[in-house]
């Protein structure tokens, strides 16, 4: 059932319509240290979208899938994720460098179903038995079990992309090292495979990654964030109505988001605070009072030892490896729907809403509060049963979750960082009813779910994480050395906190000023005269620095898209050279002729 195909197909230069590629895990991943858990190799498709050049596979470049529950995205739609509006209209980083001549790999992890006999099978592949036309468990094979690939074990997926790798380092047109992208956990998944491969243990001689470089785009690296008070009112909202007089009202449509999102393994392994570490014993509704702390799932623990066993620094040490956030680096807060800071403790709902004729509901969720501030209420859920016997009202019921702040830092929802469109939660689900009504008195669109300082990996000290430690690494120099609290030899942090894995145009032109080598120069000219920039990126000039002066200079700037924005003839260039500019933000290519055809070319990011 797994489909086959070989190299001849993906590297002849007439192919144009791309396949997608169905392929199993050669290598099966150690999961023993989850209890209960089998340990079995994953199921995986890519699809190669060649670049517009030569259309020969040759310089590829892999995009990972991130959390994806129920494979919503598929392959055309992480394709998408990198659409992206700038200063030319709207655009695509993928069409973008396959016009510099690199391929793009996309792949991705969808949902399947692990057979009787260990076999796998995707689950677009399951016939419709009983004619309904729809896939469910009632057309499964008898004793099959369903795995939910975009929110599976990130260790299953990462075995899936060295697989991807030695394939595609074993294309015979293939003559240059990769470059891999892992957005949100994809950057984890994408981590832990280039760790793996660079373990001499794990590989017993297989060979090398052959990965020059790694883009970590709004990776989770310390973990993610849901809101703790949010991730209780879903699940009471879901499971917990139950009624004195209108009977059982949970909210249906909410249910798979508890258990394919919340409860998944991904999100064990990802969330800094998780709904189940807070359950009372015996119970899958109700909080433990006494637990307030912020807690993670035990996965986490497993899951994090794992991945930084694996190299000395727990990240990738053969490669250059770099961070794009969408949280901000500056510590700015982010607005509620009026506009205003959203501070530790903010009301993200409070509300009350008809359930049925005779039951109304109340809910409030508040953000966790700010440390060592007692025990303020994060979230109530609390339902009123109206009777026609003298007009008496009687309380139907209640379900309430309290927090505590750290010792050491706010709590985890206000902290600037990538932030997720709560509209996206249930997206595709039926939301016309009370999930809707409860969606809509939401005080805040979004709530930060990659905090900045998990973005860029800084470095954490007795498992302490400081959400709101001031991120001050300064600017890396043209070596791209940075200071020790981050793994990260170069980065890009917006000011303000963007959507999680949002493109624009700034972070684009960084992506590819780092994918895209360095336009040779002449070495001689550029040698003898010593040529810089002073800095880059630029704002409002260009300064070029020069040992000796350069004498009948043309400067030309181009941008992306190959138009030229800056073409002006210099009869003398001095040891330094100031040139007012007034371009719009982005990534352009600087061309510096003299009248004897000698050239420096580099690349400069406008801000």
């Amino acid at each position: 059932m797994i489909k086959k195909y070989i190299w001849i197909l993906l590297v002849l230069p007439f192919l144009t319509n791309a396949q997608v590629i169905e392929f199993e895990s050669s290598i099966t991943p150690d999961l023993s240290g989850y209890p209960s858990v089998a340990s079995f190799a994953g199921l995986g498709e890519y699809e190669i979208f060649l670049d517009t050049d030569n259309g020969v596979l040759d310089k590829p470049i892999i995009l990972v899938d991130g959390f994806d529950p129920g494979d919503g995205r598929t392959i055309p739609g992480l394709y998408s994720l990198l659409d992206f509006t700038g200063s030319s209209g709207s655009q695509n980083l993928a069409d973008l460098v396959r016009a510099e001549g690199f391929d793009v790999v996309v792949l991705n992890f969808p949902a399947y179903l692990s057979l009787a006999d260990n076999s796998l099978l995707n689950l677009d592949d399951v016939a419709d038995t009983n004619g309904d036309m729809i896939i469910d468990e009632i057309d499964f094979p008898a004793g099959s079990t369903l795995i939910d690939g975009g929110a599976d074990f990130m260790e299953r997926n990462a075995m899936l992309l060295v697989d991807l790798i030695n394939t595609l380092n074993a294309a015979p047109t293939v003559d240059e090292e990769l470059v891999i992208i892992g957005p949100s956990m994809g950057g984890l998944i994408s981590r832990f495979a280039l760790n793996y491969m660079e373990n001499d243990t794990a590989m017993n001689g297989a060979p090398p990654h052959e990965t020059r470089l790694w883009i970590s785009f709004d990776s989770p690296h310390h973990g993610a964030n849901v809101p703790i008070g949010l991730q209780h009112q879903l699940n009471v909202l879901a499971f917990g109505l139950q009624t004195t007089v209108a009977g059982d009202n949970s909210i249906v449509e909410l249910q798979p988001l508890i258990n394919s999102l919340l409860k998944s393994p991904a999100a064990k392994q990802l969330l800094v605070d998780h709904l189940e570490s807070h359950l009372a014993t015996g119970s899958t509704i109700d909080f433990d009072p006494a637990l307030l702390l912020p807690e993670a799932h035990p996965y986490k623990a497993i899951f994090d030892a794992s991945i930084n066993s694996l190299t000395s620094t727990g990240f990738p040490e053969t490669t250059r490896n770099v961070a794009i956030i969408n949280g901000s680096g500056i510590g700015s807060p982010y607005q509620d729907t009026n506009g205003a800071d959203i501070s530790p403790g903010f009301p993200l709902i409070n509300e009350s809403i008809n359930l049925a004729a005779f039951t109304e509901l109340v809910t409030n969720v508040a953000f966790t509060p700010l440390k060592s501030t007692g025990t303020p209420s994060i979230g109530t859920v609390s339902f009123i049963d109206i009777t026609f016997f003298g007009g008496s009202v009687l309380t139907g019921g209640a379900k309430s979750a309290d927090s505590q702040g750290t010792l050491f830092s706010d709590g985890v929802d206000a902290v600037s960082g990538g932030l997720f469109d709560i509209s996206a939660l249930t997206a595709g689900l039926d939301t016309s009813g009370v999930a809707g009504d409860f969606l809509n008195a939401f005080n805040s669109d979004a709530f930060s779910f990659i905090p900045s300082v998990s973005g860029m990996a800084l470095e954490i000290t007795n498992s302490e994480v400081d959400w709101y430690h001031n991120i001050d690494l300064g600017d890396p120099d043209n070596n791209g050395d940075t200071l020790n609290e981050t793994p990260f030899v170069n980065w890009y942090m917006p000011d303000d906190n963007e959507n999680h894995v949002q493109l624009t145009e700034l972070n684009v032109a960084f992506a590819l000023n780092e994918i895209i080598p360095e336009t040779l120069s002449n070495s001689a000219f550029e040698n003898e005269n010593l040529i810089k920039i002073e800095r880059n990126p630029i704002d409002s000039e260009l300064v070029i620095l020069s040992g000796s002066p350069i004498n009948d200079a043309t400067v030309v700037i181009i941008d992306i898209t190959g138009k030229i924005v800056y073409n002006t003839k210099f009869n003398s260039l001095s040891s330094r050279t100031v040139i007012p500019l007034n371009l719009d933000s982005g990534l352009y290519v600087l061309n510096l002729v003299t009248k004897d055809n000698l050239k420096y070319r580099t690349k400069i990011l406008v801000k």
